[in-house]
């Protein structure tokens, strides 16, 4: 068990930087191959790593990788002079190779012969690591169809991989704003489902964004703020018992001031364009709880105003129960429940258990606790993770046991 949960954290944090390696300092490889390669070295890993877990399993890995694709071109090209052949493996590349290594091949998989959900859904694969079953999750659809994304494209590039070296774009506005948008996909995923890796490699590449690009800077910078404003309060989002906690619940001290004054500079710079973008007006809906000294005294309204502005330039049925939630606590609770109960009437959203433990809420903060416990136990059917679950069923048990 523990060789396995070893393993299994070293393909999360180093499948993606595993294959861009490869592709990097092996033009003639393609996307495939080099995937191909790093599951070998895995699967090596797990039978010599048995008896013995060598001192740096990561490097282990990297010598392992690059040990495979000589021996890979060997057998394709027959005969490799020796002089041409690759150096003695090496340790692991820099966290800052690594990163620019990612951000090229996340660059590599919004190419324009690809539909947008394979840009995705290349990227989840081969940048983030994410297994079929976790994509298939985090796209709300089903394994089967995500696994026939992944072959059809393995297929395609056979004839032909996309530019991993050659006709390589950094500054394409179209480009950066695709990545940013899975960037942003990858962090939201991480937040949810609490898997601090995907937060912090979406932050790092982020990053990575500002430094390198030329294009949608301010966008990027936004982006950033806002991951770092949401991190500020990692650790308090869940008690001793790691069941979650709402936000007025959460110890506002332990916040990451630091990590706060950070994002509040680069949502300043981000903020000297002409119009805003949605990156910074969420942004700015972030930084306003990271300022506010308690719940009470969050400016509700203003993140009201910003979800209504968000909405004319988003439109979406989670920024309008944004908007319902920050009104409701703004004093405009009818309001709320109007807008909450025309959601309701949204096929998509009918069964949503955030907009259902939404309405609870209001019902509950009313004293209306049948109506509040009748939409916990519909939250209950609107496939919850087993946290948010959790934190349901401690609702539906205070709404029974509150006489």
């Amino acid at each position: 068990m523990q060789l396995t949960g070893l393993l299994q954290q070293l393909y999360r944090a180093h499948f993606g930087k595993m294959v861009s390696h490869l592709l990097l300092r092996y033009s003639s490889l393609q996307l495939s191959d080099a995937e191909d390669l790093v599951q070998e070295a895995f699967t090596a890993a797990s039978a010599a790593w048995r008896k013995n877990i060598p001192e740096k399993p990561d490097a282990w890995l990297y010598a392992a990788i690059r040990n495979q694709a000589s021996r890979f071109r060997l057998r394709r090209q027959g005969h490799v002079p020796l002089e041409h052949l690759p150096a003695d493996p090496v340790a692991a590349t820099t966290n800052e190779d690594g990163d620019l290594h990612l951000l090229r091949l996340l660059f590599a998989c919004m190419h324009p012969r690809f539909a947008a959900k394979v840009q995705l859904v290349t990227a989840l694969r081969y940048v983030f690591g994410l297994q079929v079953q976790q994509i298939a999750a985090l796209l709300a659809t089903e394994a089967d169809s995500i696994s026939k994304i992944i072959y059809r494209q393995r297929q395609q590039l056979k004839s032909g991989d996309i530019a991993f070296r050659s006709g390589f774009v950094w500054w394409s506005a179209g480009k950066v704003d695709l990545a940013l948008k899975v960037l942003y996909v990858v962090f939201t995923e991480g937040w949810k489902i609490r898997e601090e890796r995907l937060c912090e490699d979406a932050l790092s590449l982020t990053r990575e964004v500002i430094r390198r690009a030329r294009v949608s800077v301010p966008d990027a910078k936004a982006l950033y703020a806002l991951m770092l404003f949401q991190l500020s309060r990692w650790e308090t989002r869940t008690n001793e018992a790691g069941e979650l906690l709402e936000l007025e619940k959460q110890q506002r001290q332990l916040w990451n001031r630091d990590m706060i004054k950070v994002a509040t500079d680069y949502l300043k710079q981000a903020s000297t364009v002409p119009a805003p973008s949605t990156y910074i007006i969420e942004a700015s809906v972030a930084y306003l709880h990271a300022i506010a000294p308690g719940f009470a005294q969050t400016p509700w309204q203003q993140i009201a105003n910003l979800y209504a502005q968000l909405e004319e330039m988003a439109p979406s049925p989670f920024v309008r129960l944004n908007q319902a939630v920050a009104l409701h606590f703004a004093g405009q609770t009818r309001v709320a429940l109007d807008m909450m109960k025309a959601l309701e009437q949204q096929p998509f959203m009918k069964h949503h258990h955030l907009l259902h433990c939404s309405m609870a809420r209001i019902y509950m903060d009313g004293d209306n606790k049948p109506l509040a416990l009748q939409h916990y136990r519909k939250a209950l059917w609107g496939k919850p993770s087993p946290e948010e679950e959790t934190f349901i069923r401690g609702k539906i048990k205070a709404c029974l046991q509150t006489p």
